[in-house]
């Protein structure tokens, strides 16, 4: 595992979800989330309140909007390299990541995708130049 760089934010951000996912088991969760988004939710919230930008809730789950739909192991693979672009950004795989990210858009609603979409525009999130 590394500790430095884009592969040990990768990895930082795989461990966060993974202790969050083992936190969780058996926990309640609120009413239509699943353990695989609240771990997701988790593994961001952690990573901003580690970098000492705490973001409001309905942020995070906003800026989770492109990744949570997806298959678990994609979702999480692609969270991951999106803290990679916002952080390291010549790092990133930003083909894989927009891939994913498109994909995960196609996955929401309608209604979901405008909503997100002006959030997104409000956060400032970086996905959105990945559309």
């Amino acid at each position: 595992m590394a500790i430095f760089g884009a592969q040990g934010i990768r990895d930082a951000m795989t461990n966060a979800y993974r202790t969050h996912v083992r936190a969780l088991e058996g926990q309640a969760i609120p009413d239509g989330t699943s353990l695989h988004e609240a771990a997701m939710y988790g593994a961001l919230a952690t990573r901003y309140a580690a970098g000492s930008t705490p973001r409001p809730e309905s942020m995070i789950w906003a800026e989770l909007a492109p990744f949570v739909r997806l298959p678990p192991e994609e979702g999480l693979d692609a969270l991951a390299e999106y803290v990679v672009f916002k952080e390291m950004r010549s790092f990133a795989d930003v083909v894989m990541l927009s891939v994913c990210v498109r994909r995960g858009l196609s996955l929401l609603s309608g209604e979901e995708r405008d909503t997100y979409g002006l959030l997104s525009e409000a956060g400032g999130f970086e996905w959105s130049v990945l559309t």
